[in-house]
């Protein structure tokens, strides 16, 4: 079930929350850094499946200083279970225009450069 805030993406519901506010998220799913745009449209900065998102979808997070930094100021959650099917959304649900400015994690290898992605041979 989704709220007239709720945020699709591919399918997924968001709950949106003011950015300081994953911390008082208890369960595990799905949580974006994210910033709503003046066009109602939503940057991604770091998308991810947690435990627990209250213990990581806060500032020690890595992705943290990135996201901040373009102006991020909302946390889309979306608890597990929280759906049964896929595109199972309210009517009310906005399905905003999504850009990414991703993150990089230190420890993956930068494709672009010549890394070899996990899984693959050298």
């Amino acid at each position: 079930m989704t709220q007239a805030s709720d945020v699709v993406i591919d399918g997924v519901g968001f709950m949106s929350l003011h950015h300081h506010d994953g911390r008082f998220v208890r369960g595990g799913g799905l949580f974006a850094f994210a910033r709503r745009d003046p066009d109602g449209g939503r940057t991604i900065f770091c998308l991810e499946l947690s435990k627990d998102i209250s213990r990581e979808a806060v500032p020690g997070h890595q992705a943290w200083p990135h996201a901040v930094s373009r102006g991020m100021n909302e946390v889309l959650v979306h608890l597990a279970g929280s759906q049964q099917a896929l595109n199972e959304v309210g009517p009310d649900a906005i399905f905003p225009p999504l850009r990414y400015d991703l993150s990089e994690d230190p420890g993956e290898p930068d494709l672009a450069d010549g890394g070899v992605a996990a899984g693959q041979a050298a």
